[in-house]
């Protein structure tokens, strides 16, 4: 019997040498690195900057979610300027493609969507784009989503906008490009069907913009509409990224477009470079400059995420930033259910996660949970379905020069809620500067500002050289398992060991 016993004891000894590495070994999970174009300079920086922040954000709290589940994988983040140019957008988007990265948050312009839309779908590689809106890009099968809506849904908006504040006739300035084609052609349909008159739609070469020119006609164009209608009744539309400052620049110089009410859009809304210009700022006031901005179901989870961007950029997230937020869940989520056999073959790990987003994931409890503007429906073209948008105006109320929120539009039954500032709505401004009857429906008083504050450049993150690299974190769901073969074996050991002592 002591022969039997030392011959379990030295089985042991000699198991538990193999058995042990492969219980308590550490399977380390592949990185996956997304990346971002973003225009960190150009004509849309401010958005840019606070976009990385928060991709940054979502980086973070993902591969802390992704940890906690025993993913197979985590997550790293590869930005490059595009510079708001398509074609500095192709270069960047290349590059990172040379990389073997295969999951891309961006461009944010429709401009630099369209050059590389096409690229993306011949090379297999899937955008999330946070910010594009153009109609002419909602295609079906290709490679681009968008988690905002697209300009048809932001035009509903502005001429609901123009009826309930009495517009009869609009002088449209445009920029030249995918966005702004885009948008003035859904304006116009919707303004011809709510009885608004528009006059030739003025349009700049966003390279070469000659705003002293086009100021002198829009001049003469809100001079006829006036005849017609009466000031009260005449607005001009603005569809400009931020060279609307050189624009209301020169407009400030005649009296004319002075006295009329300007609206513009969502790539004006929130602007620094508008709110921090004393003459232009003075202007966006007299003409109650006021400009819709995509507005997200608030969720928990967004005060958690503006907190953490306040503390790294002295900012707060607009609603894109929240959009390339869930970009970056969305990517994480799909990615959590790949089966293994297709875990080492990036284009079929693209192909599963848009048959996951095709599926409804942003309409899982699971997504809901952990983005920042909670379920949205995905339309057939891989765009958000519906939207809301809140009502932006640059105004020194209290003395003190902000953007302030000041009403929401609401996309499902079309309507527009007004929320009182220092006891007067938006409306009831427009009343008292430019006179007529405006139609007004409003909410409980509000006098919650929600600033806008300085942008600042985040700190540059360095990229992965790699798509798919090992790390050294912890991870592995197989762990559990093998720990508990081991300790089956250490207990039948010592049963037959017991059992031949009592022989």
């Amino acid at each position: 019997m002591s022969r039997a016993l030392a011959a379990l004891a030295l089985l042991a000894v000699f198991i538990a040498p193999v058995i042990a590495p492969i219980a308590f070994a550490e399977q380390k999970p592949v990185t996956i690195t997304i990346g971002a174009l973003l225009p960190l300079t150009g004509d849309l920086s401010d958005y840019g900057a606070r976009q990385k922040a928060t991709l940054e954000v979502a980086i973070q709290d993902m591969n802390k979610y992704l940890a906690e589940h025993h993913a197979w994988f985590r997550l790293a983040l590869a930005v490059e300027d595009t510079a708001t140019q398509p074609d500095q957008a192709v270069q960047k988007f290349n590059a990172l493609v040379a990389r073997g990265i295969k999951f891309i948050i961006g461009p944010m312009s429709s401009a630099e969507a369209k050059k590389v839309k096409d690229l993306a779908t011949q090379q297999n590689v899937l955008l999330i784009s946070p910010s594009s809106t153009a109609d002419e890009l909602a295609i079906p099968g290709d490679n681009l989503y968008r988690f905002c809506s697209p300009n048809s849904v932001e035009a509903d908006a502005l001429v609901k906008l123009m009826q309930d504040l009495g517009i009869k006739g609009i002088v449209l300035i445009v920029r030249a490009d995918t966005w702004g084609e885009d948008l003035k052609k859904a304006i116009m349909e919707n303004a011809e069907k709510a009885g608004i008159e528009y006059k030739p739609a003025l349009e700049y070469n966003p390279e070469s913009p000659n705003f002293g020119a086009i100021a002198s006609q829009a001049k003469t164009y809100v001079d006829d509409l006036a005849k017609k209608y009466g000031k009260p009744h005449v607005a001009v539309v603005v569809l400009a990224f931020k060279e609307a400052v050189q624009l209301m620049t020169e407009a400030a110089n005649y009296k004319t477009l002075r006295d009329v009410l300007w609206i513009g859009s969502d790539a004006t809304a929130k602007l620094a470079s508008i709110s921090q210009d004393p003459v232009v700022r003075q202007f966006a006031k007299e003409t109650l400059f006021i400009n819709p901005l995509y507005s997200p179901a608030a969720t928990e989870n967004q005060r958690k995420i503006a907190e953490k961007v306040k503390a790294m950029i002295g900012d707060v997230p607009d609603a894109y930033s929240y959009a390339g937020y869930d970009a970056v869940v969305a990517i994480a989520l799909a990615l959590m259910k790949a089966p293994p056999d297709i875990r080492n073959n990036p284009d079929k790990l693209v192909d599963f996660v848009k048959q996951q987003l095709d599926n409804g994931l942003t309409m899982s409890d699971e997504f809901a949970k952990l983005s920042a503007t909670g379920k949205f429906p995905l339309s057939k073209a891989g765009d958000r379905a519906t939207a809301d948008f809140d009502w932006w105006i640059v105004y020194d109320f209290n003395n003190k020069w902000d953007w302030y929120l000041v009403g929401k539009y609401y996309g499902l039954n079309q309507t527009n809620k007004w929320y009182k500032i220092n006891g007067v709505t938006y409306p009831e401004l427009v009343k008292q500067k430019f006179g007529g009857a405006v139609a007004t429906t409003t909410q409980a008083p509000q006098t919650t500002t929600q600033q806008q504050t300085t942008t600042q450049p985040a700190t540059t993150q360095a990229p992965a050289t790699t798509q798919q690299t090992t790390t050294t974190k912890k991870g592995g769901s197989n762990t559990g398992l093998i720990v508990g073969a081991v300790i089956v074996i250490i207990i039948v050991i010592i049963g037959a060991a017991l059992a031949l002592r009592k022989k």
